[in-house]
Formats: C-alpha cells, sequence, structure tokens
C-alpha cells in the first residue's frame, strides 16, 4: 500500500508534464494573458494601470474575469519569464490539489484506503486531461474546489481546525473563476444547512471561519465600489438571458432548462457539438464512458446513506456544478468541476460492485469447503454405522 499523497498523485502530474507544448496543439490568447498580466504585475510594483495596489480582478477581453490565475504565474515569471511551459507547468501542477482531493475524499469520506483510486479515475477523465494540461483559469478553480471539499469532508471527520484550509481555498476558488462564485456559494449554503448541529457544536470555529469569509469577501466589495455595475456589464458581454428585456418567468426557465442541461448524462458522456472544438477530445465524452453505471451505482449509494454527512456532500456537489454555467450558458469550461463529485461517485460505485464481486468469490469458496465438511461427516458416520456393525457381529455370543 503505498502513500496516497507520494505516488499517485506524482504520476497523475508526471503524466500531464510530457509535451505540454506539443499538446494541446495550440496555446490560446486565455491561456497567455495570465502570464502577460502577471509580468505587468512586477513591472508596475503590484499595481493596476488604474493605480490600484494589488488589484482584486484583471481585464480580458474587455472584462473584469482574472484574479488568482495571474498572481498565481508572478514566481512562474520572475523564474522562467513568459515560457509556454513554464506558464502551463505552473497550471499543471496546481492540478495535484484536485489529485489530492477526490484522494482525500474516498479515504476519510467513505473511509475507505482506496484514494488511488479515485486519483486514476480523475486522470481518465478525457476532460480534465485536456484542460488540466493548459493554462485556462478554470481548471486552477477546480483544483481549489476539490481542495475545500476535502478540507470540509476532514472538518466533518472530527478535525474542526481544518475548517480554516477549508475557507482559504473556498475563497481561492471563488476569485479563481467568474462561474465558480455561484458553484461555491450554493455549496456553502448546501453546507451550512446540512451539517448546521455539527456547527453548532463546534461554533467556536465556525464562528472564526465565518470572519475569515466575511474578510475574505472585503477585495470583492472594493472592487464593486470601484468599478460599480461591472459585474452586470460583464454578463451583457457573455450575452447573459439575466439581463436582457424579457420577462422574469421566462428567465428563470431559462435557469432551469441550462442547469438541467448541466446534469443531462447525454451532454457529459457523449460526443456533442455544443462545445468549441478547442475544448473537446475528439471521438471522446466529456466524462469518461466506462464509469457511467459506476456514477450511477454511486447515486444509489448516496441516497442510502443519505443520513451521512459524507453522502450528502456528494450529492450536494452534483447538484451545484451546473449552477455557474446556468446563468450564461452550458460549456465545458463553465461547468468542467463536474468531474470532481462525478470522479468521487464513479470511484464508489467501482469500490461498491469491487465488493459485490469478492463476496460471491468468496461465497464460491466456502461452498466446496461447506461440501467437503458435509460428506466427511456423512462418511464418518456411515462408517461408524459400519464399525459398529461389524464389532457387534464379531462379538455376538
Amino acid at each position: 500500500h503505498r502513500d496516497l499523497h507520494s505516488f499517485p498523485t506524482r504520476r497523475s502530474s508526471d503524466l500531464r508534464l510530457v509535451g505540454l507544448e506539443e499538446f494541446p496543439i495550440y496555446f490560446f490568447s486565455d491561456e497567455a494573458i495570465q502570464s502577460v498580466h502577471a509580468a505587468d504585475l512586477i513591472r508596475d510594483q503590484f499595481y493596476s494601470p488604474y493605480d490600484e495596489f494589488l488589484p482584486t480582478f484583471f481585464e480580458n477581453g474587455g472584462q473584469y474575469n482574472l484574479s488568482t490565475s495571474v498572481y498565481y504565474q508572478v514566481i512562474p515569471v520572475l523564474l522562467f519569464g513568459k515560457q509556454i511551459w513554464a506558464t502551463r507547468g505552473a497550471a499543471v501542477l496546481l492540478t495535484l490539489l484536485a489529485a489530492l482531493g477526490v484522494g482525500l475524499m474516498i479515504e476519510a469520506g467513505y473511509q475507505k484506503r482506496r484514494g488511488w483510486l479515485a486519483v486514476l479515475v480523475l486522470s481518465l477523465m478525457p476532460a480534465w486531461f485536456l484542460h488540466s494540461r493548459m493554462a485556462f483559469e478554470t481548471s486552477m478553480a477546480v483544483s481549489f474546489y476539490a481542495g475545500f471539499v476535502a478540507g470540509y469532508v476532514l472538518y466533518r471527520k472530527n478535525h474542526p481546525r481544518y475548517l480554516y484550509a477549508t475557507a482559504v481555498l473556498a475563497a481561492l476558488a471563488f476569485y479563481s473563476y467568474s462561474p465558480m462564485r455561484v458553484v461555491v456559494g450554493f455549496t456553502l449554503l448546501g453546507m451550512l444547512l446540512s451539517d448546521w448541529r455539527y456547527h453548532w457544536h463546534n461554533k467556536r470555529v465556525f464562528l472564526i471561519a465565518l470572519g475569515m469569509g466575511f474578510v475574505f469577501l472585503l477585495p470583492y466589495l472594493r472592487f464593486s465600489l470601484d468599478h460599480p455595475g461591472e459585474s452586470l456589464r460583464h454578463l451583457e458581454i457573455l450575452g447573459s438571458y439575466w439581463v436582457k428585456n424579457i420577462p422574469f418567468g421566462e428567465k428563470l426557465l431559462n435557469f432551469v432548462g441550462e442547469y438541467l442541461r448541466g446534469l443531462n448524462p447525454l451532454y457529459w458522456y457523449l460526443q456533442n457539438q455544443v462545445d468549441l472544438p478547442r475544448h473537446l477530445m475528439k471521438n471522446y465524452g466529456h466524462l469518461w464512458q466506462p464509469g457511467l453505471p459506476f456514477l450511477l451505482m454511486g447515486i444509489v449509494w448516496c441516497f442510502r446513506q443519505i443520513r451521512q454527512s459524507f453522502a450528502r456532500l456528494i450529492l450536494l456537489m452534483l447538484l451545484a456544478a451546473p449552477s455557474g454555467a446556468a446563468m450564461l450558458q452550458l460549456g465545458i469550461t463553465r461547468t468542467l468541476v463536474m468531474v470532481i463529485p462525478a470522479t468521487v461517485l464513479t470511484t464508489i460505485g467501482l469500490l461498491k460492485s469491487w465488493e459485490w464481486l469478492w463476496q460471491k468469490v468468496e461465497l464460491r469458496r466456502q461452498i466446496p469447503q461447506r461440501t467437503s465438511l458435509i460428506m466427511g461427516i456423512g462418511i464418518f458416520r456411515s462408517e461408524e454405522r459400519r464399525v459398529g456393525k461389524e464389532c457387534r457381529f464379531r462379538w455376538a455370543p
């Protein structure tokens, strides 16, 4: 049994570091902009073009939608300059957090020493394999989200102080990618309602973490004051139906429609024409197709164990994943976070299948043993009767 933190995650990283400049075959502008802004930030002594010190968001295509990813690229730019392999390599290294996160969820939440299997399943997800090799901010947001949920699982396993790390990782996910703000908010609300009694039992830690959350919101509030109306403008640029002059009921129906599309297995497991070609693996769906039956088994397990906090948490992640994309239009970059609950559910299904198969094998082994025992007893009794008859015959008067 190799250690979870040293073997599977390291292999996952090695796989993605090979040929970073060759695959994907393009280096898109949305990847390059991370390092370009990081270089400008260093040059301007961490001031924005608008004289903001440590700006909350950075412009990309006329909209403020970059934040954590720019700061993350500062050290690679300082060390190696603006290099494709450095920009992508730094992004790949952060995806170790996603691998570690799903592994910890299985080991601490499902309580099986099979975290390596979750890392393997995550690596098999085509959408994750593709996007985790690029420097798009979406993979960074997913990695922070996986760490955020894993920290919460440890918190629920009677390690209250992990809630502080959970709060930090939730904030990093929140600032990494705009659709993730909705997903993180949805998840935090679900965590609050699902485990209220446990939070109250650890109210001192909970209140400190809540205070940390309010502190982490200050940069967002500063941005909103310095750039009023920018959030609405962001939705207008993306063509969101929420800012169109249509009835509220129609907006709500649009949201429900996009949200349900984000939960549709056909979108996730079959090839589609919805996403741009650069975000697709040719001849693959977004998720690992052979894993669909196991994912369904994982969902059934969660409903059967709904009284367990971990089971509720996995269902919560599944339901939260499409909420950010539903604000605009379904797309893999906006809902890439689905790979995290899909990985955990598929792993649970695989483990349940293995347990069932192992029980059947053990039963087959026990049947011959029982048969041999019964036959042995029968032979012994018949032999005993035969010997008894012979003794009576020989010693008869």
